[in-house]
């Protein structure tokens, strides 16, 4: 008995070393750190559930931007260093202009993601005011301050308010910070903890200033490779089914980072009143023009996509 209950797990063993070795690898990358919220609470989540539901995929993150900086990751999937990767559609300047959209201040891209398999889109909560020494709140502080650029529609924000734009990837943050690089920058609450910004920052003025659009990308060859099954799983867990568990997660995050930042000593929220967001809005307004024009410029339906956001963006803030 002792000896086939010891053949059985030998067998058992043997079959999961098997199956684990002809498992096909996806290297899934992302430019945050491993223990950063959207790496470890929601890519490392979304590989763990294609795995389980394929079976014969081993979807593994590499976090850090150890295969690729920041504004490579879509170079790093159409040439192949990467599979998937989790980026920020704004730090690859010119290649996707629509989804810019969610960019502008106030806040169908088939064309635009030729090549790739876009798995998901999201965006994050309005982008804030994080700065070290000295507090932002009407659009005249802005004079000045040497800011973090986290995208084109960013940098002519901060341009048009006075501010001298500086562009440091997301995990180059906080030094840039402590060593005086920038005096902020703008980021939503929960890149307070992603990138360790507690011990740089102090003002945090709610002004919705920005966004971003992020997007969950596979090499389109390398999914076509992949058998019927596995392109199952890894559909079963895209679209909205990857969007809207995303968003829902990021915006709990935001609510308990801010949450955590109003309890620190040291550190101070100020939201601005209607009537310096009435004047942002007045200084900003030539920004959505211009972007109308850009893309009519490049032939696409910018109104469209403008109406469309709008009425997203009206759907869920009721």
């Amino acid at each position: 008995m002792k000896k086939k209950l010891i053949g059985l797990i030998i067998g058992i063993f043997s079959f999961s070393i098997v199956n684990a070795s002809s498992a096909t690898e996806l290297k899934l990358a992302t430019f945050e750190p491993p223990k950063a919220f959207i790496a470890s609470k929601i890519l490392a989540a979304w590989a763990t559930k294609v795995n389980q539901c394929s079976g014969t995929l081993n979807v593994k993150m590499y976090a850090g931007g150890v295969l690729g900086s920041p504004p490579k990751q879509y170079d790093i999937v159409t040439s192949g260093v990467a599979d998937i990767s989790w980026t920020v559609l704004g730090y690859i300047g010119g290649q996707f202009p629509l989804s810019s959209v969610i960019e502008l201040p106030e806040g169908y891209l088939d064309k635009e993601m030729a090549g790739i398999k876009v798995i998901g889109l999201h965006s994050n909560p309005g982008y804030q005011i994080h700065m070290k020494d000295t507090k932002v709140v009407k659009p005249a502080d802005f004079k000045g301050k040497k800011m973090r650029v986290p995208s084109k529609i960013a940098g002519t924000i901060l341009k048009t308010l006075g501010a001298t734009g500086v562009k440091v990837p997301a995990p180059g943050t906080s030094e840039a910070l402590s060593k005086g690089v920038v005096d902020g920058t703008p980021f939503p609450y929960t890149a307070v903890g992603s990138f360790r910004l507690f011990d740089v920052t102090k003002y945090h003025t709610e002004v919705n200033i920005t966004n971003a659009t992020f997007g969950l990308i596979m090499n389109e060859d390398k999914f076509n490779s992949l058998p019927a099954g596995a392109q199952a799983c890894i559909n079963k867990f895209s679209g909205h089914a990857f969007g809207d568990w995303a968003s829902g997660l990021i915006d709990n995050q935001n609510a308990i980072m801010k949450n955590e930042i109003s309890k620190r000593d040291g550190h101070e929220i100020i939201i601005a009143s209607d009537d310096v967001i009435a004047e942002y809005k007045k200084i900003l307004a030539p920004i959505e023009s211009n972007w109308l024009k850009e893309m009519s410029g490049k032939g696409l339906d910018g109104d469209a996509v403008l109406n469309r956001a709008r009425e997203i963006i009206t759907a869920v803030e009721g």
